[in-house]
């Protein structure tokens, strides 16, 4: 966190719970009984004089030792009881672990354990980031009857939107992170460098190799790669589908940089339209900063400033949710605006009752060239206007020689440039403009292609370009070309015809200002973000090293006008 004296109070004000506990203590080695006989390690973080207190449980497969942050111990001197748990397989916890299969039951059977316990009032909330903010909707998936609030950051969605597959490309950086984790505990020891550079493992073919080449072994890893396809090892990874069963208030938080960004607001929108009771769809928060997978740390990332509202009253604003929810305290939280996002270039901070903003017109911005968008030097334009009768586009994707942009979670707003330069990616640039354009919201892209190969990768970037020609990255999307119809059932191509891909690239909140430009960038990899697809249409695209080259092709004529659509906020609305 900032130094307090840099901290803006952005984030609706109100009292909340005072410092009472003179001193805290840690409990080491609890034993939590899960249903099938396994038992989980648990701390406790508490209040050194006796009780029944409110509990914030973090369930973490990175050492419950380490998740004793300022935080937590701020928690405790305010009343409340903080449990850590390694979850099941890691550190000190029994059984094997899998990522994400096992969170749900055992985050039930975790909060009904604490409810028992005599040092807990029987009312329980959750919080933690990353991981440890999805193993909070596992656990609110089976509605645990104590659970009354969580707070999840940077919270993965479902493990086949974003993470480890989004769109049927493998996030590859999980394998760094499969590897750095170890089996069991850490296999590279803290600090983490994780992310910043390209191991050379990440060049593995196929990709299932990975480990190997790694030289490690992981049973959870050899599994994955035996499931392509949206399939049950998959569903049993889920827990989105149970938003209508999920009772409890949720924060969620993020940052327009996160890796694992979709599910704070698919989480969000889900549990305002599906949640079990009208109470509790109310009850539903969101805070998107402009931050990277660790939120809230600083103003400024790669070099862009965003101003003295860029870090905010945060932690205060979690302990008067907490208050409201799990002590009763009627602190009127409820009544807050329920979205609060930051819009870059304004770098101010918008309010809203629900996501995407009120008034939001999506507008299509049409490609355009006269068939040499090659690159940022040639003639791709992005405008309002749909098409005319314009010739296509087209590029060779060797997966052999794939476009590559490695950039570290903390890096933010990097400049996309560098990968511009090459004739495999299609620019699709603006004129420059004259006036503010506010882009705040989900961003889409559609397009109208073709491929030689019966199965390839489409990616597309989204970017803002400033006077001094630097491309700083905003939000991305991707779809492997057989998942166009189907997770389940998936389709391949027929060579040269022409299919229409329609998917997601997160979403952004930016003020383009005067002079910028906004560009969309087209290709078939982002390597080693994501896994090469071999083109070859093999039934697995992860155990397959056949490599094939394609000639890919982008339409935009009447009837195949290829666009995005940008979520545009109207020039009389203000930024809060």
């Amino acid at each position: 966190m900032a130094d307090s004296q840099d901290i803006a109070r952005v984030l609706p004000a109100g009292s909340i719970s005072p410092k009472t506990a003179q001193a805290t203590e840690v409990i080491h080695g609890l034993r939590t009984p899960m249903r099938d006989g396994v038992h989980l390690a648990m701390d406790l973080v508490r209040p050194e004089s006796q009780g029944a207190y409110p509990v914030v449980l973090y369930r973490t497969p990175y050492d419950k030792t380490m998740s004793r942050s300022p935080f937590v111990y701020s928690l405790a001197e305010r009343g409340y009881i903080v449990a850590i748990q390694d979850t099941r397989g890691r550190f000190n916890s029994d059984g094997e672990f899998f990522p994400y299969r096992d969170d749900r039951a055992d985050g039930y059977d975790t909060v009904e354990w604490i409810a028992q316990q005599d040092w807990c009032d029987g009312n329980i909330g959750m919080a933690g980031g990353s991981y440890v903010g999805q193993t909070q909707w596992f656990a609110a998936a089976d509605a645990p009857p104590h659970l009354k609030a969580i707070v999840p950051t940077v919270s993965p969605p479902d493990a086949f939107v974003n993470e480890p597959i989004c769109n049927g490309c493998f996030l590859i950086p999980m394998g760094e992170w499969m590897v750095n984790m170890g089996n069991r505990s850490w296999q590279t020891p803290p600090p983490f460098a994780w992310f910043k550079e390209k191991p050379s493992y990440f060049d593995a073919l196929p990709l299932a190799n990975l480990a190997s080449k790694a030289n490690f072994s992981s049973p959870w890893w050899d599994e994955m790669m035996q499931h392509p396809n949206l399939d049950d090892l998959w569903r049993s990874c889920s827990y989105q589908e149970a938003w209508p069963q999920i009772t409890v208030p949720a924060l969620n938080i993020s940052g327009w940089w996160d890796m694992n960004f979709p599910g704070t607001p698919m989480n969000f929108v889900g549990m305002r339209t599906h949640g079990q009771t009208p109470e509790v769809r109310a009850a539903q928060q969101m805070i998107i900063g402009p931050w990277p997978h660790r939120v809230n740390l600083q103003r400024t990332l790669n070099g862009i400033d965003f101003g003295p509202q860029a870090v905010v009253n945060l932690d205060d604003y979690v302990i008067r949710f907490f208050d409201r929810w799990l002590k009763g305290i009627a602190n009127e939280i409820e009544h807050d605006p329920r979205v609060h996002v930051f819009v870059i270039g304004a770098n101010e901070w918008r309010t809203a009752e629900e996501w995407p903003l009120p008034d939001t017109a999506f507008t299509p911005f049409y490609f355009h060239s006269t068939g040499q968008a090659n690159s940022l030097k040639g003639d791709g334009s992005l405008s309002l206007i749909e098409p005319g009768v314009e010739p296509s586009d087209s590029y060779t994707y060797d997966p052999a020689n794939a476009i590559g942009l490695n950039w570290d979670l903390a890096d933010g707003p990097v400049d996309d440039r560098l990968p511009s330069i090459r004739d495999d990616m299609l620019c699709y640039t603006t004129a420059v403009l004259d006036q503010p354009l506010d882009v705040v919201g989900p961003v889409t892209g559609v397009l109208f292609a073709s491929s030689s190969a019966p199965d390839t990768d489409w990616h597309v970037r989204f970017v803002d370009v400033h006077p001094d020609g630097a491309a700083r990255f905003l939000c991305h999307g991707m779809l492997r070309a057989r998942f166009r119809d189907s997770f389940e059932t998936p389709t391949l191509m027929e060579p040269g015809t022409v299919y229409r891909f329609e998917f997601s690239m997160d979403a952004c909140g930016v003020r383009f200002l005067p002079g910028h430009r906004i560009r969309v960038e087209v290709m078939s990899s982002w390597f080693p973000e994501y896994d090469r697809n071999t083109n070859s249409g093999a039934s697995n695209n992860f155990l397959d090293d056949n490599l094939v080259v394609a000639q890919n092709r982008i339409y935009h004529e009447p009837g195949k006008a290829s666009h995005v659509i940008l979520p545009v906020i109207p020039a009389t609305e203000n930024v809060n």
